[in-house]
């Protein structure tokens, strides 16, 4: 906190102060599509660990917002600083934050992975060998942070494949309302498969074509019933919450750090 001569807190220093957490938490929100109060908690709680930048002018903003975005990304991730300073031990900016847990050592990831497997098998058109499957699951964003946020599902997803011996791309994004994770078999099946999966492509075409003809021509979407996307996502949804009873505790606040 500034001071000015007189040695009482310069209101310019303090406001300016304010006007960065300000700009900072409404920048974080909008990242993570959480509520104003909830980022400006955050924002303060980091800066009184010493883990801004000292100096905030544009160069620092972009700095202090990369350090919010990471620290609100990391499982485990708490603000320390304040405790080490009062306790007079360590470095504040080297120790302020405890160590995130990887992915690959974090219960959420490994019990999510596992309980995916049985999706991800289903997935594969029927009689291509385990080849071609592919998962995709539209979540709420309040879902996907229940579960870890999107950086552990779509780790999850890529565990999951990979240990069902896929070659695969991933995807995990945020748009507005959104949350999209996406898993693919990237492998070359072996000609003897090639039948069935041309059959699958096929399939899922004409299905998308009757969709696309039928909104269009605005009839009942009912007798469709749910859209490709739609059952997936039921499916994921169902194994995350088959993961989340099987250990409930390893997704409470701090059950994983």
């Amino acid at each position: 906190m500034g001071c000015s001569l007189g040695g009482r807190p310069d209101r310019n220093a303090m406001t300016r102060r304010g006007t960065h957490r300000t700009r900072l938490a409404r920048s974080l929100a909008a990242v993570h599509h959480v509520s104003y109060q909830k980022a400006l908690a955050h924002v303060i709680a980091c800066s009184e660990a010493g883990l801004l930048p000292a100096k905030l002018d544009r160069e620092g903003m972009a700095k202090a917002l990369v350090i919010l975005r990471d620290a609100f990304d990391s499982p485990g991730a708490r603000p320390r600083g304040r405790a080490r300073q009062e306790s007079g031990g360590g470095d504040v900016s080297k120790d302020a934050a405890v160590k995130p847990l990887p992915f690959s050592k974090d219960p959420r990831c490994i019990a999510l992975a596992e309980a995916l497997k049985p999706v991800l098998r289903a997935s594969c058109p029927e009689g291509a060998g385990g080849f071609g499957g592919s998962l995709q699951a539209n979540l709420h964003p309040q879902d996907a942070e229940a579960l870890g946020g999107v950086p552990l599902i779509r780790a999850a997803m890529r565990r999951a494949a990979r240990q069902l011996g896929w070659r695969v791309q991933t995807l995990g994004r945020e748009v507005e309302a959104l949350a999209l994770v996406l898993v693919h078999d990237v492998r070359e099946a072996p000609a003897e498969y090639a039948d069935a999966l041309a059959d699958d492509r096929m399939t899922r075409s004409r299905e998308a074509s009757r969709r696309i003809s039928a909104v269009l021509g605005e009839a009942d979407m009912d007798e469709f019933g749910p859209s490709p996307v739609a059952r997936q996502t039921r499916a994921f949804l169902e194994a995350a919450q088959a993961a989340m009873a099987a250990d409930p505790a390893a997704w409470r606040p701090g059950g994983n750090g």
